[in-house]
């Protein structure tokens, strides 16, 4: 990396760090003030509910970051006739975003880490918190494997094969009873489960009962079984919540799995794709920063900049939601809706590009 190599990303670094650390500030402000407003909770919990989400806002405001990182390092470079100087010396604004977006390629690779490894976790504790401490609900924990989903509520353990949100209904479901001591009480398999009045109708299953006075267990077989639950299918659409904070190889497994079942995956398959293509969403937006911020040289000004941002921004979130929407609704296969906004945009950047560069 060349003198006039470094000097760009440093550039670049100071704009993507005030502009993250601006965006931060108003996000995380805004949101804690939300939280405390709406959920009427003390300062201190609000302020670690927001905490728990630092990583995952850190990602969701990267590609603004980037592309308001952009704008300033070339802006100010034409301002200040730095531009025109490295136009003049044999530089061309190839070179000059070579270096910008190896930069922002490396921050991609960075946010795909994190949203992979370092958000799930946290979702996870965030979810039990907000549940536990905000809302004052009975502790849960549900808990997603390869093959089985765990969910525990209270002195119950449910183990779980799918649940379709959309039919309320589950398929492979074992009920395991245990006492204050954590003693197993009682056993319950079935086939099926359906949320019908208020009550569970399980189909096609076994109870078993263990005696302690005995010591022996007592089975008993059942076609359909009434049973009364505290957990309602809303309780169990939180495991719906924590699909979406899956890893993708687990995320993949989950997915897989549910296909067999016969159950619709487009959410879930949407939610994988979105995961991957939203880690190159900075890569886009710088793209398109570069050509808007070389168009005007010296006419160039901050406030322009600022506005320009939140206008690419604003395009960009709108494009992606309703491709996002479509796919979850059938109208584009998961993989193109997930997709489609990004190679839209990057086309659009790459022309804006080779304009630029030809006037």
């Amino acid at each position: 990396m060349t003198i006039l190599d470094r000097y760009i990303a440093r550039e670049f670094w100071k704009g993507l760090l005030a502009a993250m650390i601006t965006f931060l500030v108003l996000y995380l402000g805004g949101d804690t003030m939300r939280q405390g407003i709406k959920d009427d909770i003390p300062p201190a919990y609000a302020l670690q509910f927001t905490f728990y989400q630092m990583p995952e806002v850190l990602v969701l405001l990267l590609p603004a970051a980037c592309l308001m990182g952009v704008l300033i390092c070339l802006s100010g470079l034409a301002r200040r006739n730095e531009l025109t100087a490295m136009f003049a010396s044999g530089v061309s604004l190839t070179r000059m975003s070579f270096v910008l977006l190896s930069l922002v390629f490396m921050l991609c690779c960075v946010s795909f880490v994190i949203t992979d490894r370092v958000v799930p976790p946290l979702a996870k504790i965030r979810a039990h918190f907000q549940r536990t401490v905000i809302q004052g609900k009975p502790d849960l924990q549900s808990d997603i494997k390869q093959n089985k989903i765990w969910y525990r509520s209270r002195n119950l353990i449910y183990n779980i094969r799918t649940f379709d949100t959309l039919k309320n209904r589950i398929s492979g479901i074992s009920i395991y009873t245990f006492s204050d001591n954590f003693d197993l009480i009682q056993q319950i398999e079935a086939n099926t489960a359906d949320y019908t009045d208020g009550k569970w109708l399980l189909g096609n299953g076994l109870v078993t009962i263990f005696d302690s006075e005995t010591g022996y267990p007592m089975t008993r077989h059942f076609t359909t079984q009434l049973m009364s639950l505290n957990e309602t299918p809303d309780d169990f659409k939180e495991i719906e919540k924590e699909v979406e904070t899956l890893r993708l190889k687990n995320l993949w497994r989950y997915i897989q799995r549910t296909k067999e079942a016969g159950i619709d995956t487009r959410a879930y398959e949407v939610t994988f794709w979105s995961k991957i293509s939203l880690s190159l969403v900075p890569l886009v937006m710088a793209l398109l920063g570069i050509p808007f911020a070389t168009q005007h040289h010296r006419s160039s000004s901050f406030a322009r900049d600022v506005s320009l941002c939140f206008f690419i921004v604003l395009v960009y979130w709108l494009c992606f939601s309703s491709a996002l929407s479509m796919g979850k609704s059938g109208w584009f296969p998961p993989f193109w809706a997930a997709w489609t906004p990004n190679i839209l945009f990057f086309c659009f950047g790459v022309f804006m590009v080779v304009k630029s560069k030809r006037a």
